[in-house]
């Protein structure tokens, strides 16, 4: 089977991420074509029929992943990724990391993204809530060490404190504080391009 170079930057991606699903592939790789979802099908399907990638499905959202290995991924990290291509889909990402770490609150974030939008930057802390709740004393020790505005500062030469995004089944959450704000949203990201 020869290989696109569009085929290539999916394999890398799995490669990178160890998974993908046919939505995340239609969103990052089909951004802006015609009828990305079913060119996202048809091309994990042919890498499938061929012996290159494994599927499986993932017995609560029905749909196939697929990886090299035939896994399926924690719902954690598929709800990460699947806001990871949500965003990638509609905005231009500048930075992402999966649980980045700070050492002086001594937390880690599920992911730090940060997009541009209007020509801004926004920067997001994100968890994903299936668990176990966000609570205010992880949100309040990141803050409070100053950490990530230094980060910030350093990086982009504004100190700078980004939005906490928890996502969780509901899309609610009871964090409250002037300090920094915190947006709650449900596994379908519904209404995060409006909050942003």
């Amino acid at each position: 089977m020869r290989f696109t170079a569009n085929t290539r930057r999916i394999l890398d991606y799995i490669s990178e991420y160890k998974f993908i699903t046919a939505k995340q592939c239609a969103n990052i790789f089909y951004k802006n074509r015609k009828l990305p979802l079913i060119m996202a099908q048809k091309k994990l399907k042919l890498l499938y029929d061929n012996g290159v990638v494994k599927r499986v499905q993932d017995k609560y959202t029905k749909e196939y992943v697929y990886s090299y290995e035939g896994i399926v991924p924690n719902n954690h990290k598929l709800y990460m990724m699947n806001l990871y291509s949500y965003l990638f889909n509609r905005y231009d990402i500048v930075y992402f990391k999966l649980e980045e770490c700070w050492d002086l609150s001594k937390r880690r974030n599920d992911a730090h993204i940060i997009i541009e939008k209007d020509d801004c930057l926004v920067g997001m802390l994100v968890e994903i809530d299936i668990n176990h709740k966000t609570n205010r004393a992880k949100t309040q020790s990141i803050y409070e060490s100053g950490e990530v505005q230094h980060w910030y500062k350093s990086n982009f030469g504004n100190e700078y404190f980004p939005s906490f995004i928890i996502v969780n089944a509901n899309g609610r959450c009871n964090i409250e504080t002037d300090l920094y704000e915190v947006i709650a949203i449900d596994y379908d990201f519904n209404g995060l391009s409006e909050l942003l």
